[in-house]
């Protein structure tokens, strides 16, 4: 083979061997980004695993609540009439209506104020804004009551008590020196219709004392 031919040859194999380690490189390239992928591809499915197995916990955590908020609406459905029958009385009607196992929790000036309300009617004169009951009615009414006379700061205290128990149905005026409780007549009749069955004391009754 003539010189010239050698180099050609020679040329072509360097040529060759180029190539082939280009391509080597190039595969070993390729081999780490399919590795890389790889080790991505299970990295995501381990989140949506994860985030699938959330999912699925959320959901029946949720389904759970609902059933219990089903149940407790279900318990309490008995008792909304009576609940809204609590709110809609005025605080000085649920003092009145408190039955007698609830009165011991009640001071002595609120325990006072509850037995005036309880007969409004019959201790009460009837006037044009209602009817009302003064200072003076109210001491001797606690005064056959208790065998004694009532200190003038009891009397102004339960008087101050069915003043904000019954809220805008009752208010407590000064007309000649003397201290008037004024009832409306829807108070005085609601009062009179009030019962004794069970009921919780406010905060307003018991925050009084």
């Amino acid at each position: 083979m003539s010189e010239p031919a050698l180099e050609a040859l020679e040329a072509r194999l360097n040529e060759l061997e180029e190539r082939v380690s280009t391509l080597e490189e190039e595969n070993e390239e390729l081999r780490q980004t399919v590795e890389s992928q790889r080790e991505e591809l299970t990295e995501y499915r381990e989140k949506l695993d994860t985030q699938t197995t959330k999912r699925d916990a959320a959901a029946d955590h949720r389904k759970h609540l609902q059933q219990r908020l089903h149940a407790l609406e279900s318990e309490n459905k008995d008792t909304e009439d009576t609940d809204q029958s609590i709110k809609t009385r005025s605080p000085l009607q649920q003092l009145v209506g408190l039955p007698a196992k609830l009165t011991e929790k009640l001071t002595a000036n609120q325990e006072r104020a509850r037995f005036i309300a309880q007969d409004i009617r019959e201790y009460a004169t009837k006037v044009p804004a209602g009817f009302a009951i003064d200072s003076a009615c109210i001491r001797r009414i606690l005064n056959a009551r208790e065998g004694q006379t009532p200190h003038t700061q009891t009397v102004t205290r339960v008087m101050e008590f069915l003043d904000r128990l019954g809220k805008d149905d009752v208010r407590v005026i000064k007309r000649r020196g003397t201290k008037r409780v004024i009832f409306t007549e829807g108070a005085v009749s609601e009062l009179a219709e009030t019962d004794s069955s069970p009921r919780g004391i406010t905060d307003v009754v018991m925050g009084w004392t």
